[in-house]
Formats: structure tokens, sequence, C-alpha cells
């Protein structure tokens, strides 16, 4: 037989109805399979600037829930507009549990008392998760200033009204309202002098740029402990474990701090409207998380009070100090320009 005259093959024949139904099931199966393969990530987005206290959280956090979760959790910082970018992208994320938002007085009860439109209302469109934890700080001055406690301080600032400043990590944020309350409760004046983030306004008060700053976190002790600057008084009612010879506000003689004080904190909420199921899965692992020797230790190590991590209580603390802010801008105190 010749080339010529080998038999033709037949044709392929062409799939059926039946076979393109079972070759479309197994592409499926194929990729369902693919998909379940793939790893699951969560997020912690932090709507500030790296190395401040609700980052600094957020990153101690991640680990022990990552264990608890069982895959890996992330931290992205979401930088601008006083945190209003990084909110709303997390809001505008799939609603799947995977995407959580690191919040902070500034993100829960600034940002919505002072921005006529920033875009979420924290008690309509966060699911609160719980406070993980309180920051911790002091009043501090610069070194040279000429006074030694909180009631020297009242009388100076009396005795020379117009000349102090204080400086705060920016317009608007949670520092500046916290400080004003301070200033207008000791009934003194100074003038807001405002910085990008807490590590240049904590320079400049170490730098004698400006006269104190009315809540100084952490990064705050080794400037005491070298003496360049000098802590007059712990922000709370109870001495603070990171420098425990500087009295509470209660200790100090003064009488209007007698029952005053004013707790900063970091907490993680989720977009509200996640699915329960998935909500309870990442709340299951948030309370894991929390219970966590190491988690503790380490928020004491960098000057947190580790908090109880509970939604209802969170709810309420933002909705108090929403209150608390309104009732401080009425006053006429806060200057947004």
């Amino acid at each position: 037989m010749t080339r010529r005259d080998k038999p033709q093959e037949p044709p392929a024949p062409r799939p059926t109805a039946r076979h393109r139904t079972a070759l479309l099931l197994a592409a499926g199966l194929l990729f369902g399979t693919a998909c379940a393969a793939a790893p699951q990530v969560s997020t912690i987005i932090v709507p500030a600037p790296p190395g401040g206290p609700i980052d600094r959280v957020a990153r101690l956090l991640a680990p022990e829930l990552a264990a608890a979760l069982g895959h890996p959790v992330l931290v992205d910082n979401r930088l601008g507009a006083a945190g209003k970018i990084g909110v709303q992208a997390a809001l505008r994320a799939p609603r799947d549990g995977r995407t959580l938002i690191a919040v902070s007085p500034s993100i829960a009860s600034v940002n919505p008392v002072l921005d006529k439109a920033p875009g979420y209302d924290p008690l309509n469109d966060f699911d609160a998760l719980g406070i993980v934890a309180a920051n911790a700080g002091v009043v501090a001055v610069r070194a040279d200033l000429p006074v030694a406690d909180m009631a020297e301080l009242v009388r100076y600032a009396k005795a020379h009204p117009g000349e102090l400043t204080y400086g705060s990590f920016g317009i608007g944020t949670s520092l500046h309202l916290q400080s004003e309350e301070l200033l207008r409760t000791l009934g003194i004046d100074a003038r807001h002098i405002p910085y990008k983030g807490e590590a240049q306004a904590m320079n400049a008060l170490a730098g004698g740029e400006v006269d104190l700053m009315l809540y100084a976190t952490a990064p705050i002790v080794p400037l005491v402990q070298s003496g360049r600057v000098r802590a007059l008084a712990a922000t709370s009612s109870q001495r603070w474990a990171m420098l425990p010879e500087v009295p509470s506000y209660a200790e100090t003689g003064v009488p209007a701090l007698r029952g005053y004080q004013y707790h900063s904190w970091v907490g993680l909420v989720l977009p509200a409207g996640t699915p329960a199921a998935a909500r309870r899965e990442v709340l299951q692992a948030w309370q894991r998380a929390l219970a966590s020797p190491k988690l503790r230790q380490s928020l004491v190590a960098q000057g947190f009070d580790p908090a109880s991590g509970d939604p209802a209580e969170m709810q309420r603390t933002i909705a108090a100090e929403i209150a608390r802010h309104r009732a401080l801008l009425a006053s006429g105190r806060i200057k947004l320009d």
C-alpha cells in the first residue's frame, strides 16, 4: 500500500452535550480544589503611620491572632486624611471577616465629631471586637521649664499667660483634644504646636521647641530617664509601671485632677455587615489571642495596659467619647486652623 493509498483516520468525534457537561463539572471541581487549597490571609488595616501606638499594638496582636485563626495575619498601614483613607479602604473590602481595622479614639470618636464628612459612622459602620490595650502615659515638660510638679505648672501658667506651648501629633488628633480638655480642667491655657506624628512631637519637647506634652506615651521613657524631659504626672488615677516614681493625677494634690482621667486606647473592629459565621470565627480567635500571656506581657513591656477586649464595652466607650468630644468642641477651645 502506498503512502497515498493509506486509509485516512476518521475524524475525532464531536463532544456531545453530555460530554461537555462532564468536562465543565471536572473543570469546576479542579478550580474549587485549587481555591480551597489557596492559603487564607487576614489583614489588619492600620489607618496610621508605623511606629505609633495603634501600629505597635496591631503588630503585637497580629501573630497571636494568626495562631488562633490558623492562617497569616498581615498589618497594612494605610495613611492619609487623618485615618479616613484606611478606614474607607477597609469598608470597601469584601465583608468576609478577613479585613479588620485597628482603631483608636482619633479614628472612632474624634474624626466623626470634628469632620463633617468622615465617610463612616463608627457606631453603625463598625462591628466592635473590643479594646485590646489602653495607652498609659505622663504629662511631661522640657527639662529647663522651672516647674517640678503639676501644682507648679498651674501656677506658672497663670503667672505667664499666653507663654506656654504644647506639642501634639497634629490638628484634630485625639492628643489635641485630650490636651485641650486637660488645660480646661486645670483652668490654664497653652498654645498648640502640631507636629507630624508622635516621634516629631517628642523630639520637639526634648529639644525645647515646646514647653510640654500633655499625654506622652512609652517613647517618652528614655527621655525622662536621661533627664532630657521631666515627667510631672501619670495620666490616670494610678501610677504607670514604666515610670513608677511619677505620681498619678490623684496624687498630685491638684483638686481638679482628683477624679480626672482620660485614657487613650487601641481596639479592633470588623466592618459592619460581616456574616455571622465569619464574625463568630474572628471573635473566637480574638478572645483566644487576648488570653495569651505572651501578648499581655508584650503590651506591658511597651507601656500599654491590657484591656478586656469586650465588644459591648468598646461600643459604650466610643459612644461616651463622642459625647465628650462634642462637649469639648462646643466649649470653643478646639481650633482647627
